[in-house]
């Protein structure tokens, strides 16, 4: 029987068309069924408009009618009074059994919140996390927290290792994960209090701990799991995306002006796939008792293809599983 997937239609940039495209394209390239959540008429509407220009016939997808839906530019606190957004009725249908995990592309900090309410803290998790691959120029390089606990404590950050460390296991298939702490240097005693109080917990933890990172540790593939600060967390992933895309586009525009050959073109197009958000797929709430995962907010269809394909494979690799099988308290790390 295939994988039920709760789709947030609305949540994205460029919701709810691309979102849809995606998920027409999913349901014909993937054995797995799709329960459409979000605005019906907006849905409805959309999927006629699609049709239209579709010769192939669309797949069935089942509807859910959720009638609001957390802005980016809104709190995300305040997907806790709103029972009728998109990003909660995924997480409930989950819940309910009636999908073996939800995606959305929208609000991450709504997203964790909501999950957080409707599937409760997993075990001894003292906050959740997300984790995102280092793009595809080191696609088992896990940079997490990627943004959702800016204010850390030690025990946190001990925890989001651990929680990698299981999700590259089981994800890469990695048997003994390689762990960093990013500091400002390599030395033992480099880093804040923050950090170093961090360092001496997973240095007793029994995971595969190699000390602190810097900086170039991360594109450079140092670590397979690299710990850090939701804040930090997101500044180095944003930097990156932004770096990347300035270098790569101004190369391009460049090679353009000196007429380049084509063989300039396919190298060219090969360091564009290694920095493609895109390609990323989608990355779970980590620390929930479900299967939550985010996408990319900037997702178009191909990304949404992906972020299905990410949430599948979750599902079929038990990821929920290993982590309530695998995660300890802090204090009994080791």
């Amino acid at each position: 029987m295939p994988l039920k997937i709760a789709l947030d239609v609305m949540g994205g940039d460029y919701a709810p068309r691309e979102i849809l495209l995606g998920a027409v394209q999913a349901r014909r390239a993937l054995e797995v069924e799709l329960i459409l959540v979000g605005q019906r008429a907006a849905i409805e509407h959309e999927l006629s408009d699609i049709q239209a220009a579709d010769s192939l016939g669309l797949p069935e997808f089942e509807i859910v009618d959720a009638p609001d839906v957390i802005q980016f530019d809104q709190s995300p606190s305040s997907v806790k009074e709103r029972r009728g957004a998109s990003i909660r009725v995924i997480c409930d249908l989950t819940r309910a059994g009636h999908a073996d995990a939800c995606l959305t592309m929208g609000h991450t900090g709504a997203a964790i919140i909501a999950s957080l309410i409707t599937f409760g803290r997993l075990g001894d998790v003292l906050r959740p996390c997300v984790g995102i691959k280092y793009f595809n120029l080191q696609p088992q390089t896990l940079l997490v927290d990627a943004g959702a606990m800016v204010d850390c404590k030690p025990e946190y950050l001990a925890q989001f290792a651990q929680m990698g460390s299981i999700y590259a296991e089981k994800i890469w298939g990695l048997a003994a994960p390689t762990v960093g702490i990013m500091a400002n240097g390599r030395e033992d005693n480099k880093g804040n209090e923050l950090t170093r109080a961090a360092f001496a917990l997973l240095k007793n933890s029994g995971l595969n701990f190699i000390g602190n990172l810097e900086g170039y540790d991360l594109p450079n593939g140092v670590a397979n799991v690299v710990v850090m600060d939701g804040m930090w967390g997101n500044v180095a992933l944003k930097l990156s995306e932004g770096l990347s895309e300035q270098l790569l586009g101004r190369l391009s525009k460049r090679l353009l002006e000196v007429e380049m050959p084509n063989a300039a073109r396919g190298i060219l197009d090969e360091f564009q796939v290694m920095m493609d958000y895109s390609r990323i797929g989608a990355i779970p709430v980590f620390g929930v008792d479900g299967l939550m995962l985010v996408g990319h907010g900037r997702s178009r269809a191909a990304a949404v293809v992906g972020g299905i394909k990410s949430t599948m494979q979750a599902v079929q690799v038990d990821l929920l599983g290993a982590l309530r099988a695998g995660l300890t308290a802090p204090d009994t790390m080791g």
